[in-house]
Order: C-alpha cells, then structure tokens, then sequence
C-alpha cells in the first residue's frame, strides 16, 4: 500500500507539463515507466490513474510485439513492449498525438510509393 503518493503526483505533473508543452510546441516526450524510480506499487498507481481510453494500435510483425494505447487522457499513450513469450517486459509512457515509433519511417514510406506506382503500372491505370 503506498503510504505517500507525492512520486505518482511528481510523474502526473511531469505528464501534465509535458501535454501542454505537447500543444504548444509540438514536442514530444516519453519516459519508460520501470525507469523512474518509482516502486512497484506506484507504477501501478501511475498506469491505472492513467486508465484506458478508446485507441489501440498493436505491432505485431517483430519477436517482441507492442501494443499502445491512449489513455483516458487525450495525448497520452502507454506503450506495452512483450517478449517471444508473450510476457510484458516494458511500459512506456508517451506524450505525443500518436506513439513516435508506430508512426510510419521514411524508408518504408519510399517502398511504399514505389510499390503503388508498380501496382498503377501494372494495372495500366
């Protein structure tokens, strides 16, 4: 039982701070949740203040699949890393208005569009 919450109330402001600057700015902030100091109990407490909101992106194509979702509050994503046996091994929390590392990469995008041009040739469209 955590008898002092001033840890989970320091990394709710540390979110809150970083939502705000996340409007002004743009930028993006992210903390792995195991990192922080904080015991056992008040991770916890951290992720199920947080809760669960209505998004769930899931990758899947990798020996350690990760599932994001946004939580009850707009912006704020937790990030589930697994290992080959399905077992959580890493939360993360992110600030941002979709996780960075879902997002597409450049070098697939380039594939992509060659890709699609392929397919339009091939078509004859």
């Amino acid at each position: 039982m955590i008898e002092n919450y001033g840890n989970v109330r320091a990394v709710l402001n540390e979110l809150r701070l970083a939502l705000k600057n996340l409007r002004e700015t743009g930028e993006t902030y992210s903390i792995y949740i195991e990192k922080t100091g904080l015991a056992e109990e008040e991770q916890v407490e951290v992720l199920e203040t947080l809760g669960r909101g209505h998004i769930t992106i899931n990758f899947n194509e990798t020996d350690q699949p990760v599932e994001w979702y946004e939580s009850q509050f707009s912006g704020i994503w937790i990030g589930t890393f697994k290992n080959g046996r399905d077992d959580s091994i890493l939360h993360t929390v992110e600030v941002a208005k979709y996780p960075v590392i879902a997002g597409a990469y450049e070098e697939d995008m380039e594939l992509a569009e060659a890709d699609l041009q392929s397919w339009i040739d091939a078509a004859g469209l």
